[in-house]
């Protein structure tokens, strides 16, 4: 024993072992040499075992052994340097890690080892051995690169157990997987069209459930579109506004109202509303319209389902622009003061806090500017953000002053008021899993003659038993979606360098 190492020297005392070919006992010695193991470590000291063993000869004369090494079990294996204790404990460390972070908390641990030797044991891991198919499968992607490479995560939602990984999300992989696998009864997923059709496809007697999550998130788009058509109800109407909106309407100052000018951002969007749908309304699917234009399905679909170029901008506003509405006040103040500057006004807001750009003040402050007033000393709008989770929040998570500001925006404009009565009903019915009452809600969201409604509609009646179902049953794909963000933690540890197979042993194997 020394400061670093504990060197530790045993023999096997046992007389004759077993032959590994034909499994007789013999007792004649043919040698002896020593192994070197590294085992576990101890009190902060690296732990090498030299062991004695012998080489036996094996008297039967039709195996094919002529002689073998002895074993002790739990302690050696063939051809090992490491004690199996030891080799588990790495493996471990690597499915948790990869390689070299592992290799880093290794040596740390006082049994050092190098990240291609901890990725050599992973790859040696036998593969997850998956008897009958679950009864209740979940299906759902997940991006190795998003907005460009996709995989798919398979799980048993009754016990939760991770089942297999595939390496793209299209129709026909999942439909070869489910055809080694027919036993499926219900499937959980999102409301995207492969995993339907391969589910059709293969298992036409499964239940389908869509995913009462996505469904919610559906139906906030849909309204968040909704108060963006109705942008002008949300703002506060006061004795100014009033007065300009009757000279407007007598046509005496029509001249003072500025004329927008289109951008580049107005025109490519107007270019790509055009080219989605010229091969849209001949039929083409989105997935071979997004190849052939070069975009991603999800910017193609909303393309396709907006009937004008303006349509596929609402709702579509980063976060980072909602943010800036927090220094209205700020900014107009400053604005009325004479500094007009919006570089300056940026790195003013930025000492305060702000994290956006340059180009999102510069927009911001683009209507005041045009106009040529005054800006007002204080915002008198909601933002559509807001008045979207004014609308769709519950009632009773939500502080007076906020429901005032939502019964005045409902008084305002009745289109809105029809939408909150669309989202309690929907929420109702999903909390209260009444699914029997989805078309009679389909029904009402498409007399509302709001189009993102509308348009909502028509997509959940092409998928109206699955979404019904979803709405009906117990399943959904909760443990799915939290396993989808265990991925991305397995992908950020790796710094998104691990391929498909190392990936997919993490996820299956991974504790």
């Amino acid at each position: 024993m020394d400061d670093e190492v504990v060197a530790l020297a045993a023999r096997a005392v046992s007389r004759d072992a077993p032959c590994p070919g034909c499994g007789c006992t013999s007792s004649r010695v043919h040698g002896r040499y020593r192994r070197r193991l590294a085992d576990l470590a101890v009190a902060g000291r690296k732990v090498v075992i030299g062991l004695l063993v012998r080489r036996f000869l094996c008297g039967t004369p039709e195996c094919g052994r002529r002689t073998f090494v002895e074993q002790v079990e739990g302690l050696t294996e063939r051809f090992a340097r490491r004690t199996p204790v030891l080799r588990r404990t790495l493996e471990r460390l690597a499915l948790a890690l990869a390689g070299r972070p592992a290799a880093r908390l290794a040596a740390h641990l006082s049994i050092p080892t190098s990240p291609n030797s901890l990725l050599r044991l992973l790859g040696k891991l036998p593969d997850k051995n998956l008897g009958t198919a679950p009864r209740v499968l979940g299906v759902d992607d997940f991006a190795f690169k998003k907005g460009h490479v996709y995989g798919t995560i398979l799980m048993d939602m009754e016990t939760g157990e991770r089942v297999d990984v595939l390496p793209d999300r299209t129709a026909d992989t999942l439909i070869g997987w489910l055809r080694d696998h027919p036993d499926v009864e219900i499937v959980c997923r999102d409301r995207a069209s492969a995993y339907a059709e391969a589910v059709r496809t293969v298992c036409p007697d499964a239940t389908q459930v869509a995913d009462r999550f996505h469904l919610w998130k559906n139906l906030c788009e849909a309204v968040e579109k909704c108060v963006g058509e109705h942008r002008k109800c949300l703002a506060e109407p006061t004795e100014d506004t009033t007065a300009d909106t009757t000279v407007v309407k007598a046509g005496t100052a029509a001249d003072d109202v500025p004329e927008p000018v289109e951008g580049l951002r107005a025109i490519k969007r107007r270019e790509r509303h055009a080219a989605v749908h010229a091969l849209y309304d001949k039929g083409v699917q989105i997935e071979v319209i997004a190849k052939a234009l070069g975009l991603d399905r999800k910017t193609v679909r909303r393309y396709a389902h907006a009937a004008t170029p303006e349509d596929a901008s609402l709702g579509t506003g980063s976060r980072r622009y909602g943010q800036i509405h927090a220094y209205s006040s700020y900014l107009y103040r400053r604005w009325n003061e004479g500094c007009t500057d919006a570089a300056r006004l940026h790195a003013e807001i930025t000492e305060l806090g702000y994290l956006g750009s340059k180009r999102t003040v510069r927009r911001h402050l683009e209507q005041i500017r045009a106009s040529g007033k005054p800006a007002p000393e204080k915002p008198k709008e909601l933002t559509v953000r807001k008045a979207t989770w004014l609308i769709t929040a519950h009632p009773d998570k939500i502080d007076e002053s906020s429901a005032l500001k939502r019964k005045q925006l409902l008084s305002l404009c009745p289109e809105l008021d029809a939408a909150a009565d669309c989202v309690r009903i929907f929420a109702r019915m999903m909390t209260e899993r009444r699914g029997s009452e989805l078309d009679d809600w389909l029904t009402r969201a498409e007399n509302t003659g709001l189009k993102p409604l509308r348009s909502l509609a028509r997509g959940l009646r092409k998928d109206f038993d699955a979404v019904s179902a979803g709405l009906t049953l117990e399943w959904s794909s909760g443990k799915v979606e939290g396993n989808v963000n265990r991925v991305k933690r397995i992908k950020r540890d790796g710094y998104g360098r691990a391929g498909f197979d190392l990936l997919r042993r993490q996820i299956l194997l991974a504790d």
